[in-house]
């Protein structure tokens, strides 16, 4: 118990309140694009969607993201982050507003096109905004919070969708609406948050975000690394609330939304499970480790049980949140402010590549 209160307030102390904001609306964000996984269930009876449609519901989503996110890191350094990050909770806004209104398939790949656009504009800018509010000393600990709130409201995406789902009308639209609410809060709350970036007349050059002389060492360690978690997280949550509706017969949404959050929230709780570990080594423990949990879900399926899908969500959730608490912090120390947000970005960039 001391050792956890001494990794919260590690965590938590060194940080200023406009860092806490950052966080913030960085976990509405991530909160958005991820309701629909205990919903998948629901659509196939709403929509008649077929499992192809709702991977490709995934795919279109995905692609939407990677180029967003490699121009919008580039741009926030030169424009500031604000300029990006309102426009990205807009999008998000929108985006919610559209799947809550949804009434056809269509209209659902409008809405995760344009989730997938606001998370590429603000997913990698959002994490450099938390880093750069930090105390100097404290940018580590700082992205370890941009982590947290990052895989937190992932988590909590199908925490409200199920949980909307199983107690209120309307299961796939209510979740929706709500979360454009939230969006409408955080778009305040950056309002209110002061700018990192002073506005450069600089020509942008697009393109990866790795500075000169680290480019080996990111596509040899980082990136393998980080496309591992993801390409763990997107397999998990296509397949596995379809898994546990066909094939185990739950009912239950609210079930199928712990095991989303399971998946994605644990990894949020990873810095206080594992305060002071090095971030290179960090990475390491967990992509080798989250790697070979994978196959309790191959033993979930061999014997049907719903208790060994549950424990294997969280233990994977709590590994991947190890690789990203690595791999976001490195990225957070290793470059200046003015590249910050393209390096990051490049990091998540290469993250949505593997889902």
């Amino acid at each position: 118990r001391l050792h956890r209160r001494a990794a919260y307030a590690a965590l938590c102390l060194p940080v200023t309140r406009a860092a806490w904001a950052a966080a913030f609306a960085l976990l509405v964000l991530t909160m958005g694009t991820s309701i629909i996984t205990p919903l998948f269930p629901l659509y196939q009876d709403r929509f008649a969607l077929s499992n192809g449609e709702i991977t490709l519901l995934f795919t279109v989503y995905s692609l939407a993201v990677a180029p967003t996110m490699l121009l919008m890191g580039n741009l926030s350094d030169v424009i500031g982050r604000k300029r990006v990050i309102l426009p990205a909770l807009l999008a998000m806004a929108l985006g919610s507003l559209v799947m809550g209104l949804a009434d056809s398939v269509p209209v659902l790949f409008a809405g995760r096109i344009l989730q997938g656009l606001a998370i590429g504009g603000m997913l990698g800018v959002g994490t450099a905004f938390v880093v750069d509010h930090a105390r100097l000393g404290y940018k580590a600990r700082a992205s370890e919070l941009a982590g947290l709130a990052f895989r937190v409201g992932f988590g909590l995406g199908p925490g409200l969708g199920g949980l909307v789902a199983a107690n209120l009308p309307d299961p796939v639209h209510l979740p929706f609406r709500m979360h454009a609410g939230l969006t409408a809060i955080a778009v305040v709350v950056v309002l209110l948050t002061p700018e990192t970036i002073r506005r450069s007349r600089r020509v942008m050059r697009i393109g990866v975000g790795v500075p000169a002389g680290q480019l080996w060492a990111f596509a040899s360690f980082l990136a393998p690394a980080i496309f591992l978690m993801s390409f763990l997280d997107g397999t998990l949550l296509s397949v596995v609330p379809l898994y546990m509706s066909d094939t185990l017969g739950v009912e239950s949404v609210a079930l199928i939304g712990l095991v989303g959050f399971l998946i994605l929230g644990m990894g949020g709780v990873s810095p206080f499970f594992f305060s002071g570990l090095d971030p290179r080594r960090a990475v390491m423990i967990g992509a080798g480790t989250a790697a070979a949990s994978s196959i309790l879900i191959v033993l979930a399926a061999g014997i049907g049980s719903v208790l060994v899908v549950v424990a294997a969500a969280g233990l994977i959730g709590l590994l991947n949140g190890l690789i990203l608490q690595g791999a976001t912090t490195i990225c957070g120390i290793s470059v200046p402010l003015s590249e910050r947000g393209k390096l990051i970005s490049a990091l998540y960039m290469t993250a949505y590549s593997g889902t």
